[in-house]
């Protein structure tokens, strides 16, 4: 089953936490300090959306798009991003350690301060 929230202003500490969300929409929303540790987020739109200080550990991004999407200081340790697509993504401070990348998509992302699945930090780049 399919969820739209589109443009969602979540309260900053919601917790949705091993919440199955698996093709939901979030596109153009406000995650700010949303736990989504362990959701299934398998297929989700997260376009156009910012993420600050958003927890994404051990979450299932298989397949999911991200567009646009601000990237700021998140947890992402041990994220599976299998087949998932970024593109003009901003990302800044944000931790991938342990997160899987297998097929995954990166276009024109930005990145600073970001410490990825190897334990590199890469500042000012493109990928």
């Amino acid at each position: 089953m399919k969820r739209n929230f589109i443009g969602i202003e979540l309260e900053p500490g919601t917790s949705l936490s091993g919440f199955n969300l698996s093709g939901t929409n979030f596109s153009s929303a406000n995650l700010v300090e949303v736990d989504f540790t362990r959701a299934n987020l398998q297929s989700a739109n997260l376009s156009f959306s910012i993420l600050v200080g958003a927890n994404f550990r051990r979450a299932n991004l298989q397949g999911a798009l991200l567009q646009e999407t601000a990237l700021v200081e998140s947890i992402f340790s041990e994220a599976n991003f299998t087949k998932a697509q970024l593109a003009m993504c901003s990302i800044l401070g944000s931790k991938f350690r342990g997160a899987i990348f297998d097929n995954t998509s990166f276009v024109e992302c930005l990145c600073r301060d970001t410490v990825w699945c190897d334990g590199k930090i890469i500042d000012d780049s493109m990928i």
